[in-house]
Protein backbone atom coordinates (compact mmCIF):
# COMPACT_ATOMS: atom_id res chain seq x y z
CA UNK A 1 0.00 0.00 0.00
CA UNK A 2 1.50 3.37 -1.01
CA UNK A 3 1.82 5.60 1.37
CA UNK A 4 2.47 9.91 1.35
CA UNK A 5 3.77 12.07 4.56
CA UNK A 6 1.76 14.20 5.89
CA UNK A 7 1.99 16.76 9.20
CA UNK A 8 1.58 20.20 10.71
CA UNK A 9 3.19 23.22 8.51
CA UNK A 10 3.66 26.64 9.78
CA UNK A 11 4.20 29.27 7.43
CA UNK A 12 7.10 32.28 7.52
CA UNK A 13 6.71 35.51 9.32
CA UNK A 14 7.05 37.61 6.54
CA UNK A 15 5.10 35.93 4.21
CA UNK A 16 7.81 35.23 2.06
CA UNK A 17 9.48 32.10 1.37
CA UNK A 18 13.12 31.46 0.16
CA UNK A 19 14.08 28.54 2.87
CA UNK A 20 12.53 25.31 3.86
CA UNK A 21 12.98 23.74 7.23
CA UNK A 22 11.77 20.33 7.53
CA UNK A 23 11.85 18.53 11.40
CA UNK A 24 11.81 14.77 11.74
CA UNK A 25 10.70 13.76 14.98
CA UNK A 26 11.92 10.93 17.27
CA UNK A 27 10.80 7.45 17.69
CA UNK A 28 6.99 7.12 19.31
CA UNK A 29 6.63 11.14 18.42
CA UNK A 30 4.72 12.57 15.81
CA UNK A 31 5.02 16.33 13.54
CA UNK A 32 3.56 18.22 16.39
CA UNK A 33 6.17 17.31 18.67
CA UNK A 34 8.91 19.57 16.86
CA UNK A 35 6.57 21.95 14.81
CA UNK A 36 7.17 23.91 18.00
CA UNK A 37 11.17 24.14 17.68
CA UNK A 38 10.11 26.88 14.59
CA UNK A 39 9.82 29.56 17.05
CA UNK A 40 13.49 29.06 17.82
CA UNK A 41 14.60 29.62 14.27
CA UNK A 42 12.08 32.31 13.01
CA UNK A 43 14.64 34.93 13.74
CA UNK A 44 17.50 33.51 12.11
CA UNK A 45 15.06 32.50 9.27
CA UNK A 46 12.02 35.13 8.83
CA UNK A 47 11.32 33.75 5.39
CA UNK A 48 11.68 30.15 5.87
CA UNK A 49 8.42 26.89 5.71
CA UNK A 50 7.98 25.16 8.27
CA UNK A 51 7.45 21.32 7.77
CA UNK A 52 7.07 18.69 10.26
CA UNK A 53 5.46 15.35 9.06
CA UNK A 54 4.47 12.21 10.96
CA UNK A 55 6.41 8.81 10.35
CA UNK A 56 4.67 6.48 7.96
CA UNK A 57 4.09 4.07 10.50
CA UNK A 58 1.89 3.76 13.69
CA UNK A 59 4.95 2.80 16.92
CA UNK A 60 4.70 -1.02 17.31
CA UNK A 61 6.59 -0.86 20.89
CA UNK A 62 2.93 1.05 21.86
CA UNK A 63 2.17 4.75 22.79
CA UNK A 64 0.34 6.34 19.85
CA UNK A 65 3.13 8.04 18.04
CA UNK A 66 5.10 6.84 14.85
CA UNK A 67 8.20 5.34 13.52
CA UNK A 68 10.70 5.89 10.72
CA UNK A 69 11.76 2.19 11.89
CA UNK A 70 10.75 -0.21 14.20
CA UNK A 71 13.19 -0.85 17.42
CA UNK A 72 12.73 -4.27 18.74
CA UNK A 73 14.17 -5.74 22.08
CA UNK A 74 16.54 -8.58 21.94
CA UNK A 75 16.10 -11.39 24.48
CA UNK A 76 18.93 -10.18 26.28
CA UNK A 77 17.65 -6.34 26.36
CA UNK A 78 19.57 -4.95 24.03
CA UNK A 79 18.17 -3.08 21.08
CA UNK A 80 17.80 -4.07 17.30
CA UNK A 81 17.90 -1.59 15.18
CA UNK A 82 18.04 -3.87 11.68
CA UNK A 83 15.09 -2.39 9.90
CA UNK A 84 16.67 -1.75 6.00
CA UNK A 85 13.96 -2.82 4.56
CA UNK A 86 11.80 -0.25 6.58
CA UNK A 87 14.15 2.21 6.80
CA UNK A 88 14.90 2.57 2.77
CA UNK A 89 10.64 2.58 2.71
CA UNK A 90 11.02 5.85 4.77
CA UNK A 91 14.18 7.10 2.90
CA UNK A 92 11.82 7.11 -0.37
CA UNK A 93 8.59 8.60 1.46
CA UNK A 94 10.80 11.55 2.21
CA UNK A 95 12.42 12.05 -0.94
CA UNK A 96 9.00 12.30 -2.05
CA UNK A 97 7.90 14.63 0.63
CA UNK A 98 10.35 16.64 0.12
CA UNK A 99 10.24 16.61 -4.04
CA UNK A 100 6.42 17.68 -3.69
CA UNK A 101 7.14 20.27 -1.33
CA UNK A 102 9.71 21.71 -3.45
CA UNK A 103 7.39 21.67 -6.22
CA UNK A 104 4.73 23.42 -4.21
CA UNK A 105 7.01 26.15 -2.56
CA UNK A 106 8.93 26.72 -5.76
CA UNK A 107 11.99 26.54 -3.89
CA UNK A 108 14.65 24.55 -4.71
CA UNK A 109 16.30 21.61 -2.19
CA UNK A 110 19.83 23.72 -2.36
CA UNK A 111 17.33 25.81 0.06
CA UNK A 112 15.98 23.28 2.23
CA UNK A 113 17.52 22.16 6.21
CA UNK A 114 16.56 19.17 7.47
CA UNK A 115 16.30 19.17 11.29
CA UNK A 116 16.14 15.69 13.20
CA UNK A 117 16.06 14.38 17.04
CA UNK A 118 16.58 10.59 17.36
CA UNK A 119 15.49 8.50 14.54
CA UNK A 120 14.64 11.35 13.01
CA UNK A 121 18.54 12.44 12.49
CA UNK A 122 19.00 8.60 11.78
CA UNK A 123 16.88 9.64 8.69
CA UNK A 124 17.57 12.82 7.48
CA UNK A 125 21.61 11.39 7.03
CA UNK A 126 20.20 8.18 5.25
CA UNK A 127 18.15 10.66 3.50
CA UNK A 128 21.55 12.50 2.68
CA UNK A 129 23.66 10.14 2.13
CA UNK A 130 21.12 8.31 -0.74
CA UNK A 131 19.88 11.63 -2.31
CA UNK A 132 21.19 12.81 -5.59
CA UNK A 133 20.56 16.52 -4.48
CA UNK A 134 22.57 18.66 -1.82
CA UNK A 135 20.91 20.51 1.14
CA UNK A 136 21.12 23.35 2.14
CA UNK A 137 22.11 21.93 5.67
CA UNK A 138 21.38 18.97 8.16
CA UNK A 139 21.51 19.58 11.78
CA UNK A 140 20.81 16.63 13.55
CA UNK A 141 19.95 16.02 17.73
CA UNK A 142 20.61 12.70 19.71
CA UNK A 143 21.00 10.54 16.98
CA UNK A 144 23.31 8.47 15.16
CA UNK A 145 24.47 6.89 11.63
CA UNK A 146 22.51 3.77 10.64
CA UNK A 147 24.52 3.74 7.21
CA UNK A 148 22.82 1.47 5.11
CA UNK A 149 22.81 3.76 1.44
CA UNK A 150 25.78 1.97 -0.34
CA UNK A 151 26.22 5.06 -3.10
CA UNK A 152 27.14 8.67 -1.67
CA UNK A 153 26.42 11.02 -4.22
CA UNK A 154 29.49 13.80 -4.93
CA UNK A 155 27.01 16.22 -5.26
CA UNK A 156 26.17 16.45 -1.58
CA UNK A 157 29.29 16.08 0.06
CA UNK A 158 29.18 20.10 -0.11
CA UNK A 159 26.14 20.09 2.50
CA UNK A 160 27.02 21.23 5.94
CA UNK A 161 26.23 18.99 8.91
CA UNK A 162 26.02 19.90 12.62
CA UNK A 163 25.56 16.90 14.98
CA UNK A 164 24.33 17.69 18.49
CA UNK A 165 23.90 15.75 21.15
CA UNK A 166 23.21 15.28 25.13
CA UNK A 167 27.05 14.28 27.08
CA UNK A 168 24.11 12.18 30.16
CA UNK A 169 21.85 10.59 27.03
CA UNK A 170 21.06 6.99 28.16
CA UNK A 171 18.48 6.37 25.46
CA UNK A 172 20.83 6.83 22.28
CA UNK A 173 24.97 7.37 23.72
CA UNK A 174 26.63 10.15 22.22
CA UNK A 175 28.95 7.77 21.08
CA UNK A 176 26.68 7.50 18.32
CA UNK A 177 27.27 11.07 17.23
CA UNK A 178 31.07 10.96 18.17
CA UNK A 179 30.66 7.59 15.58
CA UNK A 180 28.48 9.22 12.57
CA UNK A 181 31.04 12.37 13.16
CA UNK A 182 34.25 10.21 12.45
CA UNK A 183 32.13 8.52 9.61
CA UNK A 184 30.97 11.21 7.71
CA UNK A 185 34.09 13.37 8.09
CA UNK A 186 35.59 10.18 6.52
CA UNK A 187 33.53 10.19 3.61
CA UNK A 188 34.05 14.28 2.68
CA UNK A 189 30.86 15.88 4.56
CA UNK A 190 31.61 18.97 6.20
CA UNK A 191 30.88 17.82 9.74
CA UNK A 192 30.61 19.88 12.75
CA UNK A 193 29.82 18.32 16.51
CA UNK A 194 28.27 19.88 19.72
CA UNK A 195 27.96 18.45 22.98
CA UNK A 196 25.17 20.00 25.57
CA UNK A 197 27.00 19.14 29.45
CA UNK A 198 24.32 17.29 31.79
CA UNK A 199 21.61 16.75 29.55
CA UNK A 200 20.18 13.87 28.53
CA UNK A 201 17.91 12.47 25.83
CA UNK A 202 16.14 15.73 24.37
CA UNK A 203 17.08 19.39 22.87
CA UNK A 204 18.53 21.95 25.21
CA UNK A 205 18.72 25.45 25.14
CA UNK A 206 22.28 25.87 24.38
CA UNK A 207 21.65 23.33 21.88
CA UNK A 208 19.37 25.36 19.93
CA UNK A 209 21.45 28.31 19.97
CA UNK A 210 24.56 26.58 18.65
CA UNK A 211 21.69 25.54 15.44
CA UNK A 212 21.41 29.09 15.11
CA UNK A 213 25.07 29.86 15.14
CA UNK A 214 25.83 27.13 12.78
CA UNK A 215 22.66 28.57 10.19
CA UNK A 216 23.70 32.30 10.61
CA UNK A 217 27.59 31.23 9.94
CA UNK A 218 26.11 28.94 7.41
CA UNK A 219 23.80 31.71 5.56
CA UNK A 220 26.64 34.38 6.01
CA UNK A 221 29.00 32.52 3.94
CA UNK A 222 26.41 31.59 1.27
Amino acid sequence: MSKSLSGPVKNSITGKTNKVVIFFHGYGADGNDLISLSDSFINTLPDAVYYSPNAPEKCEMGGLGYQWFPIKQNNDGSLDLNAEKEITNSIGLINDYIDEIEKVSGVNTEDFILVGFSQGTMMILETLLSREKKFSALIGFSGGLINISKIIPKENLCTPILLIHGDNDQVVPMEMTNIAFNNLKSLGFKVQKYFSKGLGHGISLDGLLEANKFLKKMIKSA
